[in-house]
């Protein structure tokens, strides 16, 4: 059954509202850098580092200082750069930084806790402690990525951070993500004693012969995608970052609309939701840029443009669309309009 408008409206604007204050902390500590960088104070202890190894003791130090003394070849002893202002938050590509937070909160919310219409008081004690989880653990694997990038992060000039999909803000809610999914496919916030009854494994080979032949066409129709965007400069030059989540997407629209045609033509309303919200979304993002000046849309960015060159205005597309064509669908599945239409349905018990 699908959920009623105004509940749409209360989860949409919740997990709006929690995505932006999450990102808003990102924001503070890159304010708090200004125009220096924390660099690891080696004079405290093994190379600075406490805490399991995991938090760097670190200073400001202005860049120009930085600069001057990493690019001298006589001075041997150079400063380590650990972050700099945009290693946090990246406002300069702030609807990419934002749709990743708005994933996670929707699948906290939505599908974890039951938000706003499915809340059980007997399970959300337990549900509220499988969030917990997933939040320290989304911490501490971050901590320790950025323990590693700062490690590796010799070069003089280097940043733990320089292209929009390793931004620190984007790894915690992507752990976030990618923790909650776990959590739910082992089934700890709910602990049902209802098994389900085991699938019939006759049907086994069938299936999978179908699955694997659409997956392998969705997988080739986006690497095409992918490879047209990289040629045309509307994705980052290293596709890696934005091929990933073209692959996620793959995989999640499998899991939420069925895995060949026959089942996708049924299922109208969730894809068209899908592309109606991203198309929508993508000029929202454009407007907001116009409008502050400072917050990035990724793709005819003025502020990337500035930055990189006129012809990396558009690097951010790719994974604008990808990123955001996963929360509409995950939002669809959220309210349940991803199934087939209740017309659909009575026809084929008729």
């Amino acid at each position: 059954m699908p959920m009623k408008l105004s509940n749409v409206i209360l989860l949409l604007v919740v997990v709006v509202l929690c995505a932006t204050f999450s990102l808003r902390i990102f924001q503070g500590l890159d304010e708090m850098m200004g125009d220096q960088y924390w660099v690891v104070d080696t004079t405290q202890g093994d190379h600075g580092w406490y805490g399991m190894g995991l938090l760097p003791h670190v200073k400001k130090v202005p860049k120009e200082v930085v600069q001057a003394v990493n690019t001298d070849p006589d001075n041997d002893d150079k400063y380590i750069i650990y972050a700099q202002n945009g290693d946090f938050a990246g406002n300069s590509v702030y609807g990419i930084c934002l749709g990743i937070p708005l994933i996670m909160y929707l699948i906290w919310f939505a599908f974890i806790l039951g938000f706003p219409d499915r809340i059980d008081p007997y399970l959300l004690p337990r549900r509220i402690f499988t969030l917990t989880v997933i939040i320290m653990c989304s911490v501490i694997v971050n901590l320790f990525l950025m323990r590693i990038a700062a490690d590796f992060a010799r070069d003089p000039m280097s940043r733990i951070a320089n292209v929009a999909g390793n931004h620190a803000s984007l790894l915690f809610h992507n752990a976030g993500i990618w923790f909650a999914i776990l959590f739910s496919a082992l089934g700890t916030p709910n602990h049902s004693m209802r098994e389900t009854a085991a699938p019939d494994s006759r049907n086994w080979q069938t299936q999978a012969n179908e699955k694997f032949n659409w997956m392998f066409v969705l997988l080739f129709a986006v690497t095409i995608l992918e490879v047209a965007l990289v040629k045309n400069k509307l994705a980052l030059p290293d596709a890696a970052v934005d091929y990933s989540v073209w692959i996620i997407l793959v995989v999640i629209f499998m899991r939420m609309f069925g895995f060949s045609p026959k089942y996708w033509v049924k299922r109208g309303r969730g894809i068209a939701i899908m592309f109606a919200g991203t198309l929508i979304t993508l000029p929202v993002f454009y407007l907001l840029e116009r409008a502050t000046g400072t917050l990035g849309a990724g793709f005819a960015s003025p502020i990337l443009s500035k930055a990189l060159g006129p012809e990396n205005a558009n690097i951010g597309l790719s994974l604008m669309i990808s990123i955001y064509l996963i929360f509409w669908m995950e939002f669809a599945a959220a309210i349940r309009m991803n199934g087939p239409s209740h017309r659909l349905t009575t026809e084929k018990q008729v």
